[in-house]
């Protein structure tokens, strides 16, 4: 069976439902749009940051790239997705305080279960998305999905012809930009594909976008992200499990393991796994700070 073939698979065995709410936010996402973000602003008591001479609060745009830097034989070419590694669609948070997309040694909540166990942000079918919990935390000022829109680059779908929610392949990228301001961080999460209950997140911090005092970061970040499981589902060989993205029949499809969230290096299930440097590779680029008067409000 070709990738691509297997990939058309991985996104039927999401559900439709989730496609379609992804389709739906391929301009971008959950609560709201990444190209949009300064609309999606909370009121200043979620955005603490440093006050401008007018008084105003200052705030920059930030391209936030996500690039998968996996081998394309990482696993056999037998395996579900043929030797590669794939990254899916995921949910994004610009936030103040801790890692607002899980709490490490707590249950993963529905959202991040769908997310972890089958790829959509949207979650599963009549259940709450990853992109909906987001949007109810105080402490996130805005966030969404980042999809379709945002692949930048695709070695395995260079047409975009794949339906609804397509992973990217290694060579692959999602960019999309997000607002911020002094003291805000970002949080993301994607599954790990293939596996049961995999997935890419930044550390319970968070990724600082824009110290308190000091300038919006710019560079590479990679190094605040872990490869996390969620406690959903039990593991399988990558790439090997019948229960497992995506070669499983349906969205919820595997064991329930009522485990917790904990660093995948952690858990210790005697399988392979890449580097997360070898893996995916997360850099942020400020486009120049403003004030909100200049047109974030």
């Amino acid at each position: 069976m070709s990738d691509s073939s297997t990939r058309r698979q991985f996104i039927a065995a999401t559900g439709s439902a989730a496609a379609l709410a992804l389709a739906g936010c391929s301009g971008g996402g959950g609560s709201g749009s990444p190209t949009d973000t300064a609309e999606n602003m909370t009121e200043a008591g979620t955005m603490s940051g440093q006050m401008t001479e007018s008084g105003s609060m200052a705030s920059t745009n930030v391209t936030v790239r996500i690039e998968n830097v996996a081998p394309s034989d990482f696993y056999g070419a037998d395996s579900h997705t043929g030797g590669g590694i794939w990254i899916t669609v995921g949910a994004y948070a610009v936030h103040s305080g801790d890692n607002p997309i899980y709490t490490e040694g707590e249950p993963a909540s529905i959202g991040l279960e769908a997310l972890a166990e089958a790829g959509p942000p949207t979650g599963f079918e009549g259940e709450p998305g990853l992109v909906d919990e987001l949007s109810e935390i105080g402490a996130v000022a805005h966030s969404g999905a980042y999809t379709p829109a945002d692949t930048v680059a695709d070695p395995n779908d260079p047409m975009g012809e794949v339906p609804g929610a397509p992973p990217i392949a290694p060579g692959g990228a999602f960019e999309f930009d997000i607002g911020a301001a002094p003291g805000q961080k970002l949080s993301f999460a994607s599954m790990f594909v293939p596996s049961n209950d995999v997935f890419f997140a930044p550390d319970t911090d968070g990724i600082a976008l824009w110290p308190e005092s000091g300038e919006p970061v710019d560079g590479d970040v990679t190094d605040s992200v872990a490869l996390w499981d969620a406690g959903t589902e039990p593991n399988g060989q990558p790439g090997r499990g019948p229960d497992q993205a995506p070669a499983q029949d349906s969205a919820t499809q595997g064991g329930d393991q009522g485990g917790v969230v904990r660093r995948l290096d952690a858990v210790g299930d005697g399988y392979s796994y890449p580097d997360v440097r070898n893996a995916i590779r997360v850099t942020l680029t400020p486009q120049g700070s403003m004030s909100d008067s200049d047109g974030m409000n």
